[in-house]
């Protein structure tokens, strides 16, 4: 289940998960502007244009801590995580420790693979502001990772008290009882996050996604094929929801379908770094070989073992 919880963290890596914080800024209405703009251009992954607004700004307020802590998510979007946590120090020095930064910093060291040094600074946010929802599902998703599954159950129920609405928390009950491998109840709260998606402003797919791969992995694949495609509707280019609709059009015998979902997969990875592409690999070569492309299966054979390679490593 380790490898299962990495995955997942994966998705909650710094631009999937971003938009959540919503920081209290203190400032002229003007700065307040310009600081809620790069703001939004992060947050909807423009991050080149956020990174123009920010150095521009830092030229006239080198000091001024909420502009160091936009272009640390500005670097942690560009995964320089180093970067990003020497910048979230200084910010800390100048202005003194906030729970926005202190979430910060735990995503920037689960980003980096630090899971150890994740938990002190969410702890930490959870102390400076024991009402933030956001630093209960942050915590939570951590514990997740750690296979904690139950400590992580505890916190998913105090984000859904404090914020009925947290789709992605109702997710997480669903991945906690999935890794507990209690079917039943792990499906229950997919399809909570499912309903309580369909009402919110912000769309997400991995409620759909992770409801249709344990329907997958129970060989439930006719259920799992619409949870896909109300994935897609929402996100033609997940490369997890690519895949695994890949897998189901595989198990009904459309080999060359689920070549081009697989294909679309890399693709989409590619374009967008994305975790668990090694699978799309593995996936494509042996199809590609069934199907008669043996130099497309031999190179991405190649591409496969590298990526297990660096896995290992």
């Amino acid at each position: 289940m380790l490898l299962k919880g990495m995955w997942r963290t994966g998705q909650l890596s710094y631009l999937a998960a971003i938009a959540m914080l919503s920081a209290s800024l203190c400032c002229p209405a003007q700065m307040l502007d310009k600081k809620s703009e790069a703001q939004h251009l992060i947050d909807s992954r423009q991050i080149d244009s956020a990174e123009k607004i920010v150095v521009a700004e830092m030229m006239t307020a080198p000091r001024d801590g909420d502009w160091i802590t936009l272009l640390a998510e500005v670097r942690l979007g560009q995964n320089r995580t180093r970067e990003a946590l020497k910048l979230l120090d200084d910010a800390n020095q100048m202005s003194g420790i906030t729970a926005t930064r202190a979430m910060l910093i735990s995503l920037a060291e689960s980003q980096a693979g630090h899971m150890d040094r994740a938990e002190p600074p969410i702890r930490t946010a959870i102390q400076l502001e024991p009402n933030n929802a956001t630093a209960h599902y942050f915590f939570a998703r951590l514990l997740y990772t750690l296979n904690r599954f139950d400590e992580s159950i505890a916190e998913s129920q105090k984000t859904v008290e404090l914020a009925p609405g947290f789709v992605r928390a109702y997710e997480n009950l669903g991945l906690c009882y999935d890794g507990k491998h209690e079917v039943n109840e792990a499906e229950h709260w997919y399809i909570k996050a499912i309903d309580q998606q369909a009402t919110s402003e912000n769309k997400t797919e991995w409620p759909m996604i992770d409801l249709a791969t344990m329907f997958i992995a129970e060989n439930r694949f006719a259920e799992a094929k619409p949870y896909l495609t109300q994935a897609l509707e929402i996100n033609p280019n997940n490369n997890e929801a690519l895949l695994q609709m890949g897998i189901v059009l595989e198990e009904a015998g459309d080999l060359k379908s689920a070549l081009d979902k697989y294909r679309a997969s890399i693709r989409s990875a590619q374009a967008s770094p994305q975790p668990g592409i090694g699978s799309a690999y593995y996936k494509a070569a042996r199809l590609c070989r069934k199907l008669g492309y043996p130099d497309e299966a031999k190179q991405d054979l190649i591409i496969f073992k590298k990526l297990l390679n660096k896995h290992r490593s």
